[in-house]
């Protein structure tokens, strides 16, 4: 441990249930070396997935949650002079000084983070270390991927500038499972892979879900917004003649709420749904009670939902990103494929045929190493299981790590 108890100032406005979850794991770790405070948005805490990821850890005194902000989008500004206010009366508020500042969801505060937080940030004693999470930072790109350099390049620039005013001191980035390398201006963390329920198990599972016993089923879970293309799941599935329940289970948003709504009688007779925000148990049976897990989603990164699928021995389709396409071809847990209805519904055949190396004997599990909580919240805040931050024990062993 530390020798010196400082607060961890976590700010996530957003109070979506993956959000709070990396909340939740982080918290976990820092807990141990202080108090843990949360600035989100108004009605947050009042959330389900509060509820679900936080609500122990604020009744054991863990974590404070603060309603600091009106929105789950604020401005950089409103985040920047929440954090500096908080720096400053955290000491007489929750009896430690702030040692660190972390923003869970950074991307877009790291646009004007460099020229706001320094006046916030300035003269602050003892001065936190500030860590970005940035979710949509392509870790490994091909040469000829000009989209991912467009993205990835002015966000390393932007970092830079932000370390070069001392109001950022570390940030990290979402990489495949496979992909051991550290990351050089934005550090490199693996999505924890983990499901507490496995497809061993599968007809358990879909008995207490209420799932037919007998059918192939395709699922699409988790927040289940319009990145994540049910439409054009179904429209695969009937292209390649797939006889298959397509199962949509997680919270919806209006766009896939009015698809459902607008279903016809033969679609909806092979489609299940469930219109609701699940908890892990739940969203881990789900995934483990399918036969096929399929990502049709343009975001160029990690899915917390493929390192279930992957945990509970569920094949994983996936189109749209480099980064998953290149962990399932390493771990052979799943296909990659083009992001088309036609090499969509022929990939999911595939998969449901069995032609997926890595899952092949359900009870053996997967070839991806596993990625713990602990790992995933000791590289986002950069310290030891010790709490120690890499810098200060670097300092102190001559460099060893």
């Amino acid at each position: 441990m530390t020798d010196v108890r400082t607060t961890t100032l976590i700010v996530e406005p957003d109070p979506g249930g993956h959000h709070f979850q990396a909340v939740s794991t982080v918290s976990g770790l820092a807990c141990r070396t202080g108090p843990v405070v949360l600035l989100t948005s108004r009605g947050a805490t009042s959330t389900r997935a509060f509820a679900e990821h936080l609500g122990d850890r604020v009744a054991r005194g863990e974590v404070t949650a603060v309603e600091e902000f009106d929105e789950k989008y604020p401005s950089t500004a409103a985040m920047a002079g929440a954090a500096g206010r908080w720096c400053r009366d955290a000491g007489s508020a929750v009896g430690a000084p702030v040692g660190t500042l972390m923003l869970m969801d950074g991307d877009q505060a790291l646009k004007r983070w460099w020229f706001v937080a320094p006046r916030q940030l300035r003269g602050l004693r003892p001065r936190p270390r500030v860590i970005f999470m940035l979710t949509r930072y392509p870790a490994r790109l091909a040469l000829t991927d000009l989209t991912g350099w467009r993205l990835r390049g002015p966000k390393a620039v932007l970092t830079v500038m932000a370390m070069a005013t001392r109001s950022l001191h570390r940030a990290v980035g979402f990489s495949g499972r496979e992909d051991q390398a550290a990351g050089w201006i934005v550090k490199r963390v693996r999505d924890p892979h983990y499901c507490s329920a496995h497809s061993r198990d599968r007809d358990e599972h879909r008995a207490l879900l209420g799932l037919p016993a007998e059918r192939a089923l395709v699922g699409i879970f988790g927040s289940v917004d319009a990145r994540k293309n049910p439409p054009m799941v179904l429209d695969a599935m009937k292209a390649a003649g797939i006889d298959a329940t397509l199962v949509v289970a997680g919270g919806f948003d209006d766009e896939v709420r009015a698809w459902a709504a607008a279903l016809g009688e033969t679609d909806r007779a092979r489609v299940f749904l469930r219109d609701e925000f699940l908890d892990n148990d739940v969203l881990d049976r789900f995934v483990a009670s399918v036969d096929v897990v399929p990502l049709a989603l343009t975001n160029n990164g990690p899915s917390g939902i493929m390192g279930k699928a992957q945990a509970a021995g569920v094949p994983v389709v996936t189109a749209g990103s480099r980064v998953r396409a290149r962990e399932v071809e390493l771990t052979g847990t799943g296909i990659a494929c083009d992001f088309t209805v036609e090499a969509l519904g022929d990939a999911m055949r595939r998969a449901l045929a069995g032609e997926v190396v890595g899952v092949v004997g359900v009870g053996d599990g997967t070839p991806v190493d596993e990625v713990s909580a602990d790992e995933f919240a000791m590289t986002l805040l950069g310290v030891d299981a010790e709490g120690r931050p890499y810098d200060r024990r670097r300092a102190t062993t001559g460099g060893r790590r």
